[in-house]
Parts: C-alpha cells; sequence; structure tokens
C-alpha cells in the first residue's frame, strides 16, 4: 500500500480545504491511506475523516503536534494533544488515546535547532521518549540532505521508518510516502 501521513490543509497553513485535499486524493493519485495532519489543529481531519466512506482510500484521522521538543505526527487520535510538552509527554498523550506518535522531519534544523543535535547524536532518545515510528523523508523539507541525514541516523534504531510529503498543497500529496503490507488503514497501523 502507499500512504501519505503529513498533509495539511487551509485550517493551518496549507493552502487547501480538506474537501479539496480529498478530491485530489481521489482524483491525481493513487494513495491508499491519507491522514490531514494539520498544526495543532483537528478540525479539518475529523471533518475528512467523518467522510471516509464517500472515498476509494482510508483516511487516518490526526494532528501535527508541536512540541517542546519538534513536530510530532499524532495518528489515530481524535481529541487535541497539549502543545509545548517535551517529546516524552507529547507521546505518551497520544498513547493516551491509543494513538500511535510519530516524530516529524526529525533532522530539519529549521524546525526545531536545539534538538538537532540530540537527535543526530543520540538517536536512542527517541526510544526512551516512547515514539513509534521516524519520519525519515520528507519531501517537504527545507534543507538539503536533512531525509539523507536522518535515514543514516535511524537505519539501526528499531523504528518504523516512513516517508511523508509534508503538503501544503494539493499538488504536492503522494510526493513523499510510506510503503506498508496490505493497502487499508488497519494494515498501516500493524506495520507500524
Amino acid at each position: 500500500g502507499r500512504a501519505d501521513l503529513h498533509i495539511h490543509t487551509n485550517v493551518s497553513d496549507g493552502v487547501h480545504s480538506a474537501q479539496q485535499v480529498l478530491d485530489y486524493v481521489a482524483q491525481q493519485t493513487r494513495l491508499d491511506v491519507i491522514a490531514i495532519t494539520d498544526h495543532d489543529r483537528l478540525e479539518a481531519s475529523l471533518w475528512a475523516y467523518e467522510r471516509r466512506a464517500s472515498y476509494p482510500f482510508d483516511i487516518v484521522p490526526g494532528v501535527e503536534v508541536t512540541s517542546a521538543d519538534g513536530h510530532v505526527l499524532a495518528l489515530w487520535v481524535t481529541q487535541p494533544v497539549p502543545k509545548g510538552l517535551s517529546l516524552a509527554e507529547t507521546t505518551a498523550a497520544i498513547h493516551e488515546q491509543d494513538g500511535i506518535a510519530v516524530l516529524a522531519h526529525p533532522l530539519e534544523p529549521t524546525i526545531a535547532p536545539h534538538t538537532f543535535l540530540r537527535y543526530l547524536t543520540r538517536p536512542s532518545v527517541l526510544i526512551q521518549a516512547n515514539v513509534d515510528a521516524v519520519e525519515v523523508m520528507n519531501a517537504g523539507a527545507f534543507t538539503p540532505g536533512c531525509n539523507w541525514l536522518a535515514q543514516r541516523a535511524y537505519r539501526e534504531i528499531g523504528l518504523p521508518h516512513v516517508g511523508n510529503s509534508d503538503a501544503h498543497m494539493a499538488t504536492s500529496i503522494g510526493s513523499g510516502l510510506t510503503r506498508f503490507a496490505g493497502r487499508t488503514a488497519a494494515d498501516l497501523r500493524m506495520a507500524l
């Protein structure tokens, strides 16, 4: 299967509405699973999730949480996750909702520069914080080489790797993706 679990709408800093995102995915991509993950806001994701039966792909509810230690994709959550918490506190809040916590663009120095060296030289901090997966390919990354560096840094830590578009406009959706065994959101969750 093919999943893009990091998509933004105009509810945060994206260009298009949730409706436009869903229609684009249906008409222009071959994705099996998506997640709308606006910054610290669930409205568009929940709106899309409520309409999941109308589309030929699965929709996972989610949000991109601004933690004190970088951005975390909270997948399979339907309630707000407080921002500004530590990485460990953020993952705990996500797990309280039976969600999956994915550290987003961990080695993109423009997002949380104070975490760059810690995440690069001590990848075990992700395990200690109970992160479920790490985004090692982000098609929207600003800094050249940060995806390559993440793939190398997290090659051996035992966490699942994901790739996503971090799309802020519809035409970017699917430019980065996660491949997994199966085709459904349930299959993806099992893979993670």
